[in-house]
């Protein structure tokens, strides 16, 4: 799919693109999902060469920030389906190329759609193809923020439910914490990669001798120190996770301590009553009980006695 986005005047419109020539007026060409003829025809509108889906995944970082004459190619890591179960991490192209900006990709991230919304409507100064470019990076860290603050308030709420006393934790499934923790780690190390892919891009925009608004490159040097402190957080955020992680395994091993110390405790508790039984049960002629009155409750006496003296001796010393 392809969208041409134009300011004839005021706001950004979307518009159709012919085949012949692209407008002036466009200042940004959104390829989603393009088709073979929809990359060649922004190919020769605007004698760039599109990378292609395999091209977009290098990991080199010259195979994600260079120039082509006198387009600038620039490729980051941006986070798709970050609500869902199964969140993505995947390559998205920048082309400055000529008067507009392009972008390739291949999934659709709110950031997206939420600043295609915001530039058409009215009262946007979105004059240059570096104004498009910083107001979409923008929305991209604005959403990164939201994600960070989303995890940090996550990690909060469990955190003060591991640490509960008594019965506050006893409805706690630890599987499912450790599944959350799983997931929060996940979501974490992406924000990460992508951070460090978009601040890349934003050094590789802003150095000496890049051509750019001084409005727009002061906005792309703010972005970059957002991006800064958002590394920062997530840093914090993974060694936050990492104990969080630590402290459940910590208190799955405390509960499963205890059950242990249960049957640890009941085995010692009825092991003198078996030992009694045991004696009073062998098939000697001679035993001096069998003869006695008194011989049967002497022996269930001996054997409750021998049961209820281990655990006073646990519970003063403070074992149970």
């Amino acid at each position: 799919m392809l969208n041409a986005y134009a300011r004839p005047s005021g706001a950004i419109e979307l518009i159709p693109i012919d085949a012949a020539t692209v407008p002036d007026t466009v200042l940004w060409i959104d390829m989603l999902e393009p088709s073979p003829e929809e990359e060649d025809l922004v190919e020769r509108l605007l004698g760039i060469d599109v990378p292609t889906r395999e091209e977009m995944g290098e990991i080199e970082l010259s195979s994600r920030l260079y120039h082509e004459g006198a387009a600038a190619f620039m490729t980051a890591m941006i986070l798709s389906r970050v609500d869902s179960d199964a969140p993505l991490l995947l390559p998205v192209t920048f082309i400055l190329a000529g008067n507009c900006l392009v972008t390739v990709r291949y999934s659709d991230p709110l950031p997206f759609r939420m600043f295609s919304a915001q530039a058409q409507r009215p009262g946007t100064t979105y004059l240059t193809r570096e104004d498009v470019l910083a107001g979409l990076l923008d929305s991209i860290v604005d959403r990164i923020a939201d994600i960070l603050e989303t995890v940090q308030h996550e990690m909060d709420t469990l955190s003060s439910r591991i640490f509960a006393k008594g019965r506050a934790r006893g409805d706690l499934n630890f599987e499912e914490v450790l599944r959350d923790i799983g997931k929060a780690q996940g979501r974490t190390s992406h924000v990460r990669e992508s951070l460090v892919s978009i601040g890349r891009l934003l050094s590789f925009v802003t150095r000496p001798g890049e051509k750019a608004e001084k409005a727009a490159t002061r906005t792309l040097k703010m972005l970059s120190r957002d991006v800064l402190s958002l590394g920062d957080h997530a840093s914090y955020l993974t060694n936050n996770i990492n104990f969080m992680l630590d402290a459940s395994l910590g208190m799955i091993n405390i509960e499963q301590t205890s059950i242990i110390k249960i049957f640890s405790v009941a085995a010692v508790v009825f092991l003198p009553p078996t030992l009694i039984a045991s004696i009073y049960g062998m098939n000697f002629e001679h035993m001096p009980e069998l003869a006695w009155l008194a011989g049967y409750p002497w022996s269930l006496g001996l054997m409750v006695l021998s049961a209820i003296l281990p655990y006073v001796y646990f519970k003063r010393r403070g074992w149970l």
